[in-house]
This record gives C-alpha cells, sequence and structure tokens, in this order.
C-alpha cells in the first residue's frame, strides 16, 4: 500500500537533494510531500508547503523574519519561529492520516528543524534524519535513525548521492517492513539499576499474566508519549526517581550538575489525564545520583552525608527526611489529579539496593519520613499498602502485582 513520507529541508541550501530524496522515494512506489523550513535564499525547487506557509503556520510572516535577520537578528529567532511552524504542520499532517514517516537532511539547524517535526509523530512511525552533525540533545529520547553523512551536504556528488538514496531507501523499508502490536495490555515500568531485580520480578509477573511490559530508566518522557498516544494500559512507578531533582532542585542548580536547566516540574501529565491506573513505589528516592569519582567531587552541602559509588562515574549520596517530606508531597500532588485509580505499595526494610542492612545508605529513619508524610498528604481515596521486606524481595513484587490487578479491575 502506497504511503507517503514528509521531507524537511530547506530547499534554497539542499533543494537538489530533497528532490532526489522525493524521487526515490516515488520510484519506491510511495509518495513524499516536500516541506521547505529555509527562510533568506530562494528555493531550488518547488515544495509541497512553502516556507512562507510555515513560518505563518509558526506565528509570524516570512517577511518579517527576512527583515530581522538583515538587521542582525539572532538567527535562533527565525529558526523558532520555523520550527514551530513545522510541527504545528506535521501534527495536522499526522492526525489527518496523510504522512506515515518523516525524513530530514541538513546541518545542526537543519536536524532541528526536522526533530521539530518527528517530535510530533507518535513511537514506531519511521523517523530517518540525515546530517552532517549529530547533536544526541537535539535527538533526545526520539526513536530516530541518523544517518550520519560523511562530507557536507552542499551540492551533489557521488557521495551525496549515495547517502540520500541509502536513507530514502531506508525510509521506505521501513514503511514495508510488517510490524506487529499485538492488542495485549501494555504497561510501563520505571527503573533504575539499583531497583532492577524489583523491575524484573514484576515483569516476569506480568508476562505470566499476559501483559506486555516497558521498562524506561530514569526517565518518563517516552512513557508520556506512549500514554498520550493510547498506548498504555497502566504505570507501575517502582522507581519515580525524577521527582528528586523536580521537587527539591531550583533550574541553576541543575543546570550546574547537568548543563542545561530542567524543564519538567511535572510528571506523568499523560497518565494522570487519560485516568491510567498506576501504582506508586519509593524505589531510588532515598538517593541524590552526581557525577563524581568521589564525595570530594560532589556539591560541597552534600559531602557530610552517607554515600557510596556507583560505577566509576557515579555518586549517590542520602537523602535526608526532611528532603524526602518535599518529595512525598509532590508525588502526593500528583496523585491527586488522577482521573484514574491511584495506589502506592511501599516496602519498610529500604527502597534500593543501596538502602538495605548493612547498604552504605541504610537509613530507616529517613524512609520513614517519607512513609508517613506520603501517607498523611495522599487523598483518602488511594490505598496505601506497607510490606514488610525490601523493594527488591519476592514479597515487593507480589504485593504490587495484588495492587495492580485490583486497580486495574476497578478501573474497567
Amino acid at each position: 500500500m502506497k504511503k507517503t513520507v514528509l521531507i524537511v529541508a530547506t530547499l534554497d541550501t539542499r533543494g537538489d537533494e530533497a528532490d532526489l530524496l522525493r524521487r526515490v522515494i516515488r520510484e519506491k512506489g510511495h509518495e513524499a510531500l516536500v516541506l521547505d523550513a529555509g527562510v533568506m535564499g530562494e528555493p531550488a525547487i518547488q515544495g509541497d508547503f512553502s516556507r512562507e506557509e510555515v513560518a505563518e503556520a509558526g506565528g509570524r510572516s516570512l517577511a518579517e523574519l527576512r527583515e530581522e535577520a538583515e538587521k542582525g537578528a539572532d538567527r535562533a529567532q527565525a529558526t523558532r519561529v520555523m520550527a514551530e511552524g513545522i510541527k504545528a504542520i506535521a501534527a495536522d499532517l499526522y492526525e489527518q492520516g496523510r504522512i506515515h514517516a518523516c525524513l530530514a537532511l541538513g546541518g545542526t539547524t537543519g536536524a532541528a528543524l526536522g526533530m521539530a517535526a518527528m517530535r510530533e509523530l507518535p513511537v514506531g512511525v519511521p523517523k530517518v534524519l540525515v546530517t552532517t552533525f549529530i547533536d544526541p540533545a537535539v535527538i533526545g529520547d526520539q526513536d530516530v535513525t541518523v544517518m550520519q553523512s560523511p562530507i557536507d551536504l552542499v551540492g551533489m556528488n557521488k557521495v551525496v548521492e549515495n547517502t540520500l538514496r541509502l536513507a530514502a531507501g531506508a525510509v521506505a523499508g521501513m514503511l514495508e517492513a510488517e510490524t506487529s502490536m499485538e492488542a495485549r495490555p501494555l504497561v510501563g515500568i520505571t527503573a533504575l539499576g539499583v531497583t532492577t531485580p524489583a523491575v524484573q520480578k514484576v515483569f516476569s509477573r506480568l508476562e505470566k499474566e499476559g501483559r506486555d511490559a516497558v521498562v524506561f530508566h530514569a526517565r518518563t518522557t517516552v512513557l508520556e508519549r506512549l500514554a498520550r498516544a493510547g498506548m498504555m494500559d497502566g504505570v507501575i512507578d517502582i522507581t519515580p526517581f525524577e521527582a528528586i531533582p523536580m521537587a527539591l532542585y531550583p533550574p541553576e542548580y541543575i543546570a550546574r550538575l547537568v548543563g542545561a536547566p530542567e524543564e519538567r516540574r511535572e510528571r506523568l501529565t499523560s497518565v494522570l489525564e487519560r485516568g491510567l491506573p498506576w501504582i506508586i513505589a519509593p524505589g531510588g528516592l532515598d538517593m541524590h545520583i552526581f557525577p563524581g569519582t568521589g564525595i570530594d567531587s560532589i556539591p560541597e552541602e552534600f559531602r557530610d552525608r552517607a554515600w557510596t559509588m556507583h560505577g566509576p562515574g557515579i555518586v549517590l549520596v542520602r537523602t535526608s527526611g526532611e528532603e524526602l517530606e518535599k518529595v512525598a508531597a509532590f508525588l502526593a500532588e500528583a496523585a491527586a489529579k488522577s482521573s484514574g485509580p491511584v495506589a502506592a505499595v511501599i516496602p519498610l526494610r529500604g527502597f534500593s539496593e543501596t538502602d538495605k542492612a548493612g547498604a552504605p545508605l541504610f537509613d530507616p529513619e529517613a524512609d520513614r519520613h517519607f512513609v508517613e508524610a506520603f501517607k498523611k498528604a495522599l487523598p483518602p481515596d488511594v490505598e496505601v499498602l506497607e510490606v514488610d521486606c525490601h523493594i527488591n524481595d519476592e514479597g515487593f513484587a507480589d504485593a504490587v502485582m495484588r495492587v495492580f490487578d485490583r486497580i486495574t479491575q476497578a478501573g474497567r
């Protein structure tokens, strides 16, 4: 069956290249729509969506962007407008069923503009990015196939043509691949290395029940997109570690640690809005995670706490009882926003591999601060089950499954 690829390119500098991609895709029996993401030059070919249309969809006119650029405006300003227009057009095309894949090409700016379209497409939709410069921050956690061009994409030659033909063939092959999404319930599980045994135990129990489970390490941005697309049936939030920086760290502090401010201050919003069954556990809340080589390499204000190394470049530092009370309030506030069934399962003998009797971060008193604050802050209709075991014990996994099965049935 013929399908359509959205090609995103600046047609003043990449017009011939975009035209070749369009021709090869059509030779493969599919169709292509070309979107012009350029601003300053003149298009070498005619696109299906002009740069004027893109700028307008982004909230400005192309004439305004050009005038400002000629006066010395930052290039990033026009890029942001064009990116917004690309997002709007791509989302609309996909919602209408007019596109089934996206292919983009360019350098740093071209990659950013192409990713603007790809972020609007659900997980599983083919996405191919041909670029001369790979920036992991631009790609993020998107399911994108990246083809790095060995030379700059300026002018047609044998190397560029071969690269583009391979890219067009790749996206055509993806469109023709037979994929299977069996109609089995899909459950998201949050994880860190220190809670992996618990995750594995719950995962195997879900499989035995005929459910598919997907595991998300440390971050839930992809989980959010899957939930928004209607692909999730529930969440077992074993390791809500994201709550630590979201509830405790100011943006400038995060910027100092990871090089960029944290923009997200809420998590699982699409899960809560859709009313999906949600189990909350305190996995990983017993620690701060810092890059470093020892206690002297982490922020000074944490150096008087219990700590341990997690591999050669990661330092784990114990959270305090006061901090855990704030985290408890953060999670309870989210639970109150859910339109579906929520329950909490709390292991009383430790929240991670490093928080058990004899382990470096074992601190039952701090853990108790979380438990008491969490129970007090939760809405009265949220069930709380306290289990006399460690989070990585079999008993915890059994308790999680009992509660999850119960609230899943109640939510139907």
